[in-house]
């Protein structure tokens, strides 16, 4: 039987994992789930009806001499919000291997650290995709698109679908069109930055444009930013390779998002979980006798989206 030690949480590859944040808009299920740190490992969040105060169901402020002042009436409920889980995956560092690394200058470690690390990141992103590319997860907030309305017809024009998905948010949580963004895949962005119902929008201040960056096609939209979604995993079985978007191309979510939402408040969209004073991405170090190291990436969390109605998902945006 495997012997095996705990030596602890090893703190300076712990540090050394957080150098190892992805490029800029490769991994991004957290832009749109932003960290909420909570002190339990599951709670609940507190839903006010109608709506949180923020439109008025005709009670009337006036209050005639002798009466009493109109009052409205509230639903307080505790909703079930997060359970913690711990995700992670173990690395093994050979001693002899680490040995005959080191008098080659590499430090098997660091490298088991970022193997670890950028596989745990990929799993993470998939389950992100899962959840927030379902129509299960929106299920009275989704439509599928069609014929000249999906965005690589030469005829698109997805304004319309922000027109919508704007109008939806904006009447059932009070959200300005200026506070949404827009999630997609890079297979649907490949598309959207060329769609000729957007590219004409700029065709006088940008002669000659095939193309649009983010921001262009965020402002023509009229809403806060674009965030594409560009990982890329492994599919088939080890050791066989086969190179997919994790993002599906097929869908399309607007959203309003809180950054650092707390526990007991309106998310927008939804908050990850997770535990105060536990690094995301802690590394510990185990011992397996009797030749090896181990080396542990985790995650102490849970992903929720708590108000779908502050997201509308768009299927089959692609022909």
């Amino acid at each position: 039987m495997t012997t095996r030690s705990n030596l602890g949480v090893d703190r300076i590859l712990s540090r050394y994992s957080l150098l190892l944040k992805n490029q800029a808009d490769m991994f991004v299920g957290d832009k749109v789930l932003p960290t909420a740190t909570v002190n339990h490992p599951r709670g609940k969040y507190y839903s006010v009806t109608p709506g949180f105060g923020y439109a008025s169901p005709g009670y009337g402020l006036l209050r005639n001499s002798g009466a009493a002042f109109s009052r409205m009436t509230t639903d307080v409920t505790q909703v079930d919000s997060f359970d913690l889980k711990e995700y992670g995956i173990e690395a093994p560092v050979d001693d002899i291997d680490r040995e005959f690394a080191g008098s080659d200058a590499l430090d098997l470690r660091q490298a088991a650290t970022q193997i670890a690390w950028n596989s745990a990141m990929i799993e993470r992103e998939r389950d992100f995709a899962s959840l927030l590319f379902s129509t299960g997860t929106f299920t009275d907030y989704n439509a599928a698109l069609s014929g000249s309305d999906q965005w690589n017809h030469g005829d698109a024009n997805p304004i319309n679908q922000a027109d919508d998905a704007a109008e939806s948010i904006r009447q059932n949580t009070g959200q300005p069109r200026s506070e949404i963004s827009l999630l997609v895949g890079a297979g649907a962005w490949q598309a959207l930055r060329k769609c000729q119902g957007l590219t004409d929008f700029y065709k006088y201040t940008q002669a000659g444009a095939t193309h649009l960056t983010e921001d262009v096609v965020a402002k023509a939209l009229g809403i806060k930013n674009i965030i594409v979604g560009n990982a890329v995993g492994n599919t088939a079985t080890e050791p066989g390779s086969s190179m997919a978007d994790i993002w599906d191309p097929d869908m399309a979510l607007f959203y309003v998002s809180v950054p650092n939402p707390k526990p007991l408040a309106p998310h927008g969209l939804g908050a990850t979980f997770t535990m105060a004073g536990r690094q995301a991405g802690r590394v510990e170090r185990y011992r397996e006798e009797p030749r090896e190291e181990i080396v542990l990436v985790s995650w102490l969390e849970d992903r929720v989206v708590t108000t779908p109605s502050s997201g509308f998902l768009f299927t089959d945006v692609l022909a």
